[in-house]
């Protein structure tokens, strides 16, 4: 009896495996159970996406355990699916772990989603992020007194993820919650330990296998809520912090220049502003399309919390890698580091020694370079939306069809369009003068995505790139950055980890 009962489950699970072979789909070999998800763990994730986007071609299926997802790349699809159809891949496919945490931007659902976002959307406009300004500068400048410190001390060689989630995770609490954390010369603070335990939890290896394998399991959903359990008493922490700010400043009706305080105020605008930088015509009159018909105008005190604790858990990790890799690239390539110093020597004021928002904001080669960053080194690797009705899809290449089914989750597959030389010619290069404002106009659309788009984009998008920008002006002020004999170069990635993670350990010489 039991070979019989493996023979029937293993059959089971081969016609399950059969799902896009018998359709005409391409796609990497499943094996019994696991499907492809077992791949990304064997080695690094990107070379895995790139191995099969080289070899299936834009447009091709594979098995998370045992459900197919379609993996599309295709530009024209892309638009399609973030965009065009928004409405039909409106979704993320998330699990509802905490009813607090539920109703985050990021898990929302439908019109949850839509009324959050409606709302919410006002706090990351220009005007919003100048008020802001201030904050990240004081942080910054924090940030660059300890690793001068350092530096005159001898300890020139700096591990530059550690240094630079310093430095976002005080811009975060000083700009969320208006709290001074100083997490580069202080780490072990009670704010700065239960983050990085969160952090550590959520991006480690074995937490996302597990996280990948669990839905697979008949028994998950106890599994799935013990872990998540451990995983909760940290955020509560920052739950309960956020929940004790609020009422603190309803009893004493004093204000404070931060996220937490523009969530409390926010009012839904009758016009909604764009969180999109450099949005085409298509892309904003679907966001404006997705917004409307919103009545209620602000966020219950749960939801401000929600929205609070994610822009902080968010908001650190994936712009400190981005920095890392930025000052990991400007070391490989001293040209590039002369080319910045030139361009933003004259932006800082003589008297200050200091630079102001609206120059930052003016410098060209400073935007290329965080742009080329993010393509290369892209935060994230993929997006997936969830099909909300049954949809067909054509390839532009050759017009064949392709049904997806309702409740499917579509992964387009980031990492791998930004590295596709027919997108951008000699990928693994690092070319800052792609971004350029004379060059943008060769840039395909929806090949680009370091932050989404269409109306379900990262909300936080400018603010990312304001302390990512001034973090980067400031240390080519002070600094210059080289490798070291140890320096991984070219980068080797991490396996199984949802962002790029490498050695990066470089030498940094003050500027006298």
């Amino acid at each position: 009896y039991i070979c019989i009962d493996i023979a029937y489950h293993y059959s089971k699970w081969c016609q399950k495996f059969n799902y896009w072979s018998s359709r005409g789909i391409p796609g990497p070999k499943p094996i019994p159970y696991f499907g492809n998800t077992l791949s990304p763990f064997l080695k690094p994730r990107p070379f895995v996406e790139m191995e099969w986007y080289n070899t299936y071609g834009r447009l091709y299926g594979k098995y998370n355990c045992g459900q197919p997802v379609p993996m599309v790349a295709d530009p024209a699809l892309v638009r399609q699916i973030l965009v065009k159809d928004f409405n039909k891949f409106r979704n993320r496919d998330f699990k509802k772990v905490s009813q607090i945490m539920s109703s985050n931007l990021f898990s929302t659902r439908d019109g949850h989603w839509k009324r959050i976002r409606a709302i919410a959307s006002p706090t990351f406009t220009s005007a919003k992020l100048k008020h802001m300004y201030p904050l990240i500068n004081s942080c910054c400048g924090d940030f660059l007194a300890a690793l001068e410190r350092d530096v005159s001390a001898g300890k020139s060689a700096v591990e530059l993820k550690r240094l630079m989630c310093a430095y976002t995770m005080d811009v975060i609490a000083s700009c969320a919650f208006s709290i001074k954390t100083n997490s580069y010369s202080d780490p072990n603070n009670p704010f700065t330990t239960k983050a990085n335990r969160i952090l550590n939890m959520f991006g480690s290896s074995a937490a996302n296998l597990l996280n990948t394998l669990l839905p697979a399991f008949l028994f998950n959903n106890r599994l799935t809520k013990c872990l998540v359990t451990i995983g909760l008493t940290n955020i509560v922490f920052f739950i309960g912090l956020s929940q004790r700010l609020i009422s603190e400043r309803k009893k004493s009706g004093k204000k404070h220049n931060d996220i937490l305080q523009y969530f409390m105020d926010v009012k839904r605008e009758d016009s909604i502003p764009s969180t999109t930088t450099g949005a085409d015509s298509d892309q904003l009159m679907a966001e404006k399309q997705a917004l409307s018909g919103v009545v209620e105008r602000r966020l219950t005190d749960d939801e401000v919390v929600a929205q609070s604790v994610m822009f902080f858990l968010a908001g650190v990790e994936g712009t400190a890698i981005t920095l890392s890799y930025l000052v990991y690239e400007l070391a490989l390539n001293p040209d590039i580091q002369d080319l910045l110093v030139a361009e933003t020597a004259p932006a800082f004021n003589d008297s200050t020694g200091d630079i102001d928002y609206e120059s930052l904001l003016r410098l060209p080669l400073v935007d290329a370079v965080v742009s080329e960053t993010l393509r290369k080194y892209t935060p994230a690797l993929s997006l997936v939306r969830e099909a909300m009705e049954d949809v067909v899809l054509t390839n532009d290449t050759d017009g064949s069809k392709f049904k997806i089914e309702k409740g499917m989750n579509v992964e387009i597959p980031v990492y791998a369009i930004h590295h596709d030389p027919d997108n951008y010619p000699d990928p693994e290069c690092f070319k800052p003068e792609r971004f350029l404002p004379e060059n943008r106009h060769n840039l395909k659309p929806y090949t680009y995505l370091p932050f989404g788009v269409g109306p379900r984009n990262c909300i936080g998008m400018r603010f990312a790139l304001l302390e990512i920008k001034l973090a980067m002006v400031k240390l080519v002020r002070q600094f210059r950055f080289y490798r070291l004999p140890n320096t991984d170069v070219p980068a080797v990635f991490t396996r199984g980890r949802i962002y790029l993670l490498c050695h990066m350990e470089i030498a940094f010489l003050q500027i006298q």
